[in-house]
């Protein structure tokens, strides 16, 4: 017997179209193992036009003699284009007006086109930063529209989904520090080349490979305050809170990790061990595991709990830093380790939780404009803990990321506080005639996914 809630029938998903017989939950569950493979290469793939410009710094520094500032601005310039470019594609609802699959597929292939004219046309800094600005601007189109194609597949462990997408994309965050660990020598124009050739790739099995799915198929009206709308709600607002704290710490400790090992061993007067590259691709490498950790704890305890664990472990060890800096090679590496678990393994809880807590029909505006804030922020801490490196030294100054995952922990827990306070008026409680769920996690009388409570 269906029942209906609000304007949603349950037992059907609200997408479906009224001649379909193939339920949502049954292709989700026949193809959504497969789909979410593939997107989760496919953005690995297209992302690659970004990891390829760290690795490609270290040689144009040296070819064009560059300066440690100017060389940052070849991975700096790429931040700030994603940043504009997310609040461009939030605005414009370009996720949501438009079928995901193309903006992704149109987004990967003009950051191919970018990242080649990149190595095509540059001769020196000023054309290098402009081609590299208008990549990050495409990359826009391709993580946070990634992490909607998979929400069309998964809305019932999207948790499990995105933490393998995200472990993915850590992964070849973590390659560089392979390169140098190894000392590849290359030519930095073949490296670009070939990630133009990868990205095409990823646009290609988007478009050609990959189904839509079963799920946030119809698209809105344009509506430009959306972006900004959906913080009204209060539920996305406090996972949001706790997602801009995990990236007050994510990419400053990504990105200073390898200056906060090396001022270490250098302090205590004895080599690295193992060499500073290594150790670092070994701290960001291993968060692919803890997103797919975390992922695969969601299924059992939620991503709100799994975000929680994270935020207060990372916090721990933020404050802990000072001493772990004047600690005994044995006992920083696999401390490192563990932070490097930690401090990635809720960014796909956030993610899912913004899905969760959106308005459906705008499900990738309101991923990208929290990952443009995201991100903006961390261009904030990186610039703050490198400035405050100088005047407290290294051993202290990762303290100062404490301060991130204590505002996202206590978000948390207000969002458990919030969730318990709206149970109070959810279907199947007191005076509700419906059990706790909302409309997309029941299919055919069977709960799917995540209670409004956890």
């Amino acid at each position: 017997m269906e029942q209906t809630l609000g304007t949603h029938t349950l037992g059907t998903h609200p997408s479906a179209s009224s001649g379909d017989n193939v339920s949502p939950k049954y292709m989700s569950l026949k193809y959504s193992g497969r789909s979410v493979g593939l997107i989760s290469l496919a953005v690995l793939l297209a992302s690659s036009v970004w990891f390829s410009g760290t690795a490609a710094a270290a040689s144009l520094k040296e070819a064009w003699t560059l300066s440690e500032v100017q060389a940052s601005w070849l991975t700096v310039s790429v931040q700030i284009g994603f940043i504009l470019g997310t609040f461009l594609y939030a605005v414009f609802n370009v996720a949501d007006i438009f079928k995901a699959r193309n903006v992704f597929f149109l987004s990967a292939a003009g950051g191919a086109v970018f990242n080649a004219a990149f190595a095509l046309f540059s001769t020196g800094l000023t054309t290098a930063v402009l081609f590299r600005f208008l990549t990050g601007i495409t990359l826009a189109g391709v993580y946070p529209v990634g992490m909607k194609l998979i929400a069309q597949w998964e809305r019932f462990n999207l948790g499990w989904g995105l933490g393998l997408m995200v472990g993915a994309l850590t992964l070849g965050t973590a390659v560089p520090y392979l390169l140098f660990a190894v000392g590849a020598e290359f030519d930095w124009r073949r490296l670009m080349y070939g990630a133009s050739f990868l990205s095409a790739a990823g646009a290609l099995i988007v478009k050609l490979i990959i189904r839509d799915g079963p799920h946030l198929q119809t698209a809105p009206p344009f509506d430009i305050r959306a972006a900004f709308r959906v913080f009204r709600r209060r539920d996305f607002r406090l996972q949001a809170l706790g997602y801009f704290g995990h990236m007050w710490e994510l990419y400053a400790f990504w990105s200073l990790a390898a200056s906060f090992i090396a001022a270490s061993f250098s302090s205590a007067g004895r080599p690295a061990s193992p060499p500073v590259p290594l150790f670092v691709f070994l701290t960001i490498s291993i968060g692919a595991a803890g997103c797919v950790l975390g992922g695969w704890a969601s299924r059992r305890y939620g991503e709100r709990a799994v975000a929680l664990i994270s935020l207060v472990g990372s916090f721990v060890l933020c404050a802990l830093s000072g001493f772990l800096f004047v600690a005994s090679g044995r006992l920083l590496l696999p401390a490192m380790l563990l932070w490097g678990i930690l401090v990635i393994s809720d960014s796909p809880m956030f993610s899912s939780l913004a899905a969760q807590t959106c308005p459906p029909e705008y499900t990738g505006t309101a991923l990208t404009i929290q990952n443009g804030i995201g991100f903006a922020i961390t261009v904030v801490s990186i610039l703050f803990i490198a400035w405050i490196s100088r005047l407290v030294g290294w051993r202290w100054a990762f303290t100062f990321l404490a301060a991130g995952p204590f505002l996202g922990a206590v978000a948390m827990v207000r969002l458990r506080r919030e969730r318990r306070s709206t149970a109070a008026g959810t279907p199947g409680l007191p005076g509700c005639p419906f059990p706790p769920y909302s409309p997309v996690d029941i299919s055919h009388g069977r709960v799917a996914s995540q209670r409004l409570v956890p």
